[in-house]
């Protein structure tokens, strides 16, 4: 018998593959996968105002590393990405066409919740559901590793920013086909 050796990052980003594209399955299967209402007003947070963040990101790399539109959702994209975000990135308020199950790998970037809800597990908790708390509208919080979001991103408007140390991020994206992946607030719907 042979014995497979993991290292502690790749047993975290096979673990945190593994839920991202559970939760999406589940997702999908539930009928979440509506893409009606793109949010396009919402006041920013302390710290995150118009005058601290500019429109767009800055300091993020992203790479699209599997895609599938699946069988049961057919104008559906679903993707797994992973994102490096430098230190000193911002993304301004904006949504995305679809369902979205994150968690951080390193780093502490902060998330804000501009406008709608996001349930996060903490890394601590991960193994106890009743743990899941809802973030709610003007709330920011600092991810630290192990940490997941889950959201409706046609009706979440939200923020990150990094000022630590660069973070990695595990994305899993079920996105509308035919639209842009990311609608920055104040821009205009297609």
């Amino acid at each position: 018998m042979t014995v497979r050796s993991f290292s502690s990052s790749r047993l975290f980003r096979f673990l945190a593959v593994t839920l991202l594209l559970a939760v999406l399955a589940i997702t999908v299967l539930a009928g979440a996968n509506s893409t009606s209402g793109v949010a396009q007003d919402g006041t920013p947070m302390a710290g995150m105002g118009e005058m601290d963040m500019p429109v767009g990101n800055v300091g993020l790399t992203s790479v699209v590393l599997a895609r599938i539109s699946p069988p049961v959702a057919p104008d559906q994209e679903l993707q797994l990405v992973r994102v490096e975000v430098a230190t000193g990135a911002t993304v301004s308020a904006h949504t995305h066409p679809g369902a979205i199950a994150l968690c951080v790998e390193s780093g502490s970037p902060t998330f804000g919740v501009t406008e709608g809800t996001v349930t996060m597990t903490q890394a601590a908790t991960a193994a106890t559901p009743e743990a899941a708390v809802n973030l709610t509208s003007g709330t920011e919080t600092v991810l630290q590793p192990g940490d997941c979001l889950t959201f409706d991103a046609t009706q979440t408007l939200h923020t990150l920013h990094n000022p630590g140390a660069p973070a990695v991020i595990w994305q899993a994206h079920l996105y509308a086909l035919g639209q842009p992946p990311t609608r920055f607030l104040g821009t205009p719907a297609p």
